[in-house]
């Protein structure tokens, strides 16, 4: 199985994703690939997301922020939004068995405490997708 966690930028809110549920699909022993990407991918990820996500126990290793033609898109089997960007510039392909759209508010600034929330946000979203407790 492969996802792919799609946003604006790929700075905060997939790459906080694909962080999320690598590591809570190993704890569940799920076999799964899991991507992210942007529709306008940023140079550089912020240093203040890689710094919450070490700091909450979530791999960090090969995060970077990267467009879609830099992940396996076409074989991709579940295609998840985190942007009203993502959602109308991603597209749409036969082998894509499902595609959702989750609506999770960008940081309006790097603060802690926004970003934090975002986390929360995405934690709690991956912890339902994956039907973990």
């Amino acid at each position: 199985m492969k996802i792919a966690f799609i946003s604006t930028h790929n700075a905060v809110r997939s790459i906080m994703a694909e962080a999320v549920a690598r590591k809570l699909s190993r704890s569940a022993l799920l076999s799964m690939e899991i991507y992210s990407a942007g529709v306008e991918p940023v140079d550089k990820i912020p240093e203040e997301v890689i710094n919450l996500l070490k700091e909450k126990g979530y791999p960090v290793e090969n995060l970077y922020s990267k467009d879609i033609g830099s992940i396996p898109y076409r074989d991709i089997n579940i295609i998840i939004t985190l942007s009203p960007e993502a959602r109308d510039r991603c597209p749409y392909l036969e082998n894509h068995i499902r595609r959702e759209h989750w609506t999770i508010e960008e940081a309006k600034n790097l603060r802690r405490e926004e970003l934090l929330k975002v986390l929360e946000n995405v934690e709690r979203q991956v912890k339902e997708f994956l039907k973990i407790t």
